[in-house]
């Protein structure tokens, strides 16, 4: 009886440290991303004309699009906690600096100026939450920027419906009333 014992004693010695190894395989540790350090937007691009209703469109095209994209991207983020914000952050500060190096007509300047800052305001609050150095919550941190990006939106489509009667008017049609 005692080598019945005894044996079972060594088997499960032999066995234990196997079992550990097996469940320290599945226990992968998530690579740990490096803080991120992210450079400025480029300096914007002022270019073109609004009275050529062609680059109005193809700068409202770029800008309203990366508008959308960036603020649904940073809705989600906001709701993530600061380790799994790393993407996110990258993401938006590519979609930033798209809308900086866009050629932006002369009446776009200051929305243009206005949509890159408040990119450029929360792309930073992301960074500080994911490098765990933001001095506030990341609501807080993000309240101007997301009030900045509702300004652009309403001066966006007043551009778009600047742009519709542009067209009308080449056209020759009667150009639509402004809401």
């Amino acid at each position: 009886m005692t080598l019945h014992i005894h044996v079972r004693r060594q088997i499960g010695i032999i066995l234990l440290p196997l079992a550990l190894a097996a469940c320290a395989i599945n226990d992968t540790a998530q690579p740990t991303n490096p803080p991120i350090t992210l450079n400025a937007p480029p300096a914007l691009v002022l270019e073109g004309t609004c009275d050529i209703t062609g680059e109005l469109e193809s700068w409202l095209q770029v800008t309203v699009l990366t508008r959308q994209e960036f603020l649904l991207r940073l809705n989600e983020a906001s709701a993530k906690n600061a380790d799994s914000v790393y993407d996110d952050t990258i993401y938006l500060s590519t979609l930033r600096d798209t809308v900086a190096g866009t050629n932006t007509p002369d009446c776009g300047t200051e929305v243009q100026a206005v949509l890159t800052t408040a990119m450029s305001n929360a792309v930073a609050a992301l960074q500080a939450y994911f490098n765990h150095n933001l001095t506030t919550d990341l609501n807080t941190a993000l309240i101007e920027p997301l009030r900045s990006l509702s300004q652009v939106e309403s001066i966006q489509n007043e551009l778009i419906t600047r742009m519709k009667n542009q067209y009308q008017l080449e056209n020759n049609a009667p150009p639509t009333a402004t809401s």
